[in-house]
């Protein structure tokens, strides 16, 4: 059992967290503004592959403000425009593909967040995902 000091020292130091975390508390409670979190993202398997492999691609995301996402994966070859490869099924779940590399240069991937108020209802975009590259050698 610690001393006595020891003790007290933990009980101030505990009672010191407490009161910080209740002004901190506070103080975003009396704020009163909502931050919704959302986001789109991609992940690739390898930065580099050699003529003829595959990569494996995944699109991710989600948005609260929306009541359905659909995360979407979009392809570029070189200084192309930019190729839909396909869309998640359902909502709120990531999109994974295979791409074989079939030229030399740089693949470029991103993933696209669509928003929509039905499952069955149009969608608009949300936001697009940062472009990530590989390289095909």
């Amino acid at each position: 059992m610690p001393n006595r000091s020891v003790r007290r020292a933990r009980l101030v130091r505990n009672a010191a967290l407490t009161g910080i975390t209740a002004a901190v508390l506070s103080c975003t409670a009396l704020s009163g503004t909502a931050f919704a979190k959302s986001g789109a993202y991609v992940q690739v398997g390898a930065r580099a592959v050699r003529i003829g492999q595959s990569v494996a691609v995944t699109a991710y995301g989600g948005d609260d403000s929306a009541r359905y996402t659909y995360a979407c994966l979009d392809e570029r070859i070189g200084n192309g425009g930019w190729f839909a490869l396909g869309c998640a099924g359902r909502p709120w779940t990531t999109y994974g593909r295979t791409v074989r590399a079939t030229s030399f240069g740089r693949i470029e991937f991103r993933a696209r967040l669509l928003a929509k108020s039905s499952p069955n209802g149009a969608g608009r975009l949300d936001r697009v995902s940062d472009a990530v590259d590989v390289l095909v050698r």
